[in-house]
């Protein structure tokens, strides 16, 4: 790596676009960091309440008359602060503004009976929030139960809640003073037929207390993503028929019932449309997190000084010194920025439509961006060793963001099984190249990435479509036929998810205006991605496109990648655009200890006013 890395903004150009530099003076503006600090000793109900607070004025200061989930320019910047600076306030910010929003742009369109309804969303005089997924089914919106059966009398829908198992949850509605309104999943029931899934816009509750028929019950808030948690069932809630988002169904005055759709199965998996801006979302916050704890860990430990065995308990040194420190807190890094460009990569205008190879794309991404949140959040947290484990370092709080995540819009494994079903099918789907003619390239070289990668997605799709024609050849049954191939299917979709993220990376680094930013940034990213490869270097040893001197040569590949980046690791992270001052994590600072507590201390403590440096007497040193 040469001496002299890139300027800051032409590395932060990997991390965002023109329109995020656009929007900045704005989040300032929006953001002010007293206003935001990380709330801390509040009573659950307390919590609750200055998430809503914070949502309204953020709200405050913006032009909503246009829908924020069409402003998209401004929309993806604002979400990336917000799970900065409160990953709770994160979550009913989505729900507000792009699922309740959404499901009224998407399944509502053209109708202007609903302007009212928007106006009251979009000043946030009511809170909206989605209410999908059922106690007996988990993340399956294909087996709702609730129930709304239309009454031609009135022109009305009843919403029933038939048992148990079809109680929503989990919807963040329970705090109390406030106007909820739901978008509602539903078995549509006219003249006593199953019509197939809808969405219903229902009042939930107001300044007083739940709407009649609507049972709210609190639920425990979860400490690592604190929200008004409950379970919502319906009791004869009447529904008027404009609060159906009907989309091209239609129910005469003499009550038949019309659709484009031509049944009850095609029509249910229309709901699953909104589940596109879950993706979306959460591909940018989970993006922000991560360079967040990764920019917080790798600024520490250039300020955490140890005395180490290893060491010879010589003179203090920085943990960034050890090896074991870098491969980690490098690897979060990387991953960092790798994570920025997936999601980077649809946060444009939205298109007209999307193909099924585009759809599966944006979902892999969301799943693989949430696997490298969840990692990095945790690694970073144990790289930082006690105070690591502090809540106002905001590992936890990121962390807890991932992982509500990983089940928001369908599980990280459901998504690689989906997408490996679609590939499978051959949907939109044409497999890369098995590619042997790179294995004499080294492998730093991009295009030995690039092929290594196509080639495992290549052979492990072959694989998985042979076993399945074998299986179905043999008579099993659909379930038979998957039942025993799921971890195969899993390691097809991460080995797309793979090859998506090395285009990526090879993509853009060689669009960097500066040639002196291209090669650091590559290298950066070689950290992931070779990680990655190591990670199977065993499988690709076995398929002869790894020789064994390579395979073993990978670790010290790494390390030697890890002492490139080591010089320049401060300005990498600073270009990963974190405004410290919102994240507010004391251990940001390199006067560390200092900017954690209020207490002053000055000669007579016996230290000099100026002497911040902290030192740690390790029997070992630190992992």
């Amino acid at each position: 790596m040469e001496s002299s890395t890139s300027p800051r903004d032409t590395l932060s150009s990997l991390v965002h676009g023109d329109s995020y530099r656009e929007a900045l003076p704005r989040l300032t503006e929006i953001f002010a960091p007293e206003l935001f600090a990380r709330p801390s000793g509040l009573a659950d109900q307390d919590r609750h309440a200055l998430t809503y607070q914070r949502l309204r004025h953020i709200n405050d200061q913006l032009d909503t008359s246009t829908p924020l989930l069409t402003q998209r320019d401004l929309l993806f910047p604002l979400l990336e602060w917000v799970a900065l600076a409160d990953p709770s306030l994160f979550y009913a910010f989505f729900l507000h503004h792009c699922t309740t929003v959404g499901a009224l742009l998407e399944f509502g369109a053209d109708r202007d009976d609903l302007d009212d309804i928007l106006a009251r969303l979009a000043s946030t005089e009511t809170v909206g929030a989605l209410l999908m997924t059922e106690l007996g089914h988990g993340n399956s919106n294909a087996a709702v139960r609730t129930e709304a059966v239309y009454d031609p009398d009135t022109r009305e829908f009843v919403l029933t809640t038939p048992g148990p198992e079809a109680v929503k949850y989990p919807p963040s509605v329970a705090c109390p003073g406030l106007d909820r309104l739901g978008i509602v999943t539903a078995k549509l029931v006219v003249g006593g037929q199953d019509r197939g899934l809808f969405c219903f816009i229902v009042p939930l509750r107001d300044t007083t207390g739940p709407c009649p028929g609507v049972v709210i019950e609190p639920q425990d808030s979860a400490p690592i993503l604190p929200l008004d948690w409950a379970t919502v069932s319906f009791h004869g809630v009447r529904v008027p028929y404009r609060n159906w988002l009907r989309d091209s169904a239609s129910i005469a005055e003499d009550g038949t019932f019309t659709d484009t759709l031509s049944t009850p199965a095609l029509r249910s998996r229309q709901a699953s449309r909104l589940i596109r801006y879950v993706w979306e979302v959460a591909a940018v916050g989970l993006a922000a997190v991560t360079r967040a704890s990764a920019a917080i860990a790798v600024r520490h430990a250039h300020a955490r000084y140890t005395n180490g065995t290893f060491a010879g308990f010589a003179d203090p040194m920085p943990v960034i010194r050890y090896r074991n420190q870098q491969r980690t807190l490098f690897g979060a890094l990387s991953a960092a920025y790798v994570s920025a460009l997936a999601a980077k990569s649809f946060t444009g205008p939205e298109p007209a439509g999307r193909s099924a190879g585009e759809i599966r794309t944006l979902f892999t991404l969301k799943a693989e961006i949430d696997r490298i949140a969840e990692r990095v959040t945790a690694d970073t947290r144990a790289a930082s060793g006690v105070l690591g484990f502090s809540p106002a370092n905001r590992f936890l709080d990121y962390q807890g963001l991932a992982h509500a995540f990983n089940a928001a819009g369908l599980s990280t494994q459901v998504l690689h099984l989906n997408a490996a079903w679609t590939m499978a099918l051959g949907f939109d789907y044409e497999p890369p190249a098995d590619d042997t003619t790179t294995r004499d390239l080294d492998l730093r070289d991009p295009a030995r990435w690039r092929a290594l990668a196509g080639t495992r997605e290549r052979r492990l799709h072959e694989r998985l479509v042979a076993e399945l024609g074998a299986a179905r050849a043999a008579g099993l049954g659909e379930f038979d036929v998957w039942n025993d191939r799921f971890d195969l299917a899993e390691q097809l979709a991460e080995a797309h998810a793979l090859r998506l993220l090395v285009d990526l990376a090879v993509t853009e680094t060689d669009a960097l205006s500066d040639p002196g930013a291209r090669r650091p940034a590559l290298d950066l990213c070689s950290l992931h991605l070779l990680g990655e490869i190591s990670a199977h270097s065993g499988w690709y040893l076995a398929e002869g496109l790894l020789t064994a001197e390579e395979a073993a040569s990978l670790p010290g590949l790494l390390d030697r990648i890890c002492a490139d980046v080591a010089p320049h690791a401060l300005r990498l992270a600073d270009a990963l655009d974190v405004p410290y001052d919102l994240v507010g994590a004391p251990i940001a600072h390199p006067e560390y200890a200092s900017a954690f507590t209020k207490t002053a201390f000055t000669a007579s403590d016996g230290a000099a006013p100026d002497d911040t440096t902290v030192t740690e007497s390790a029997l070992a040193d630190p992992a």
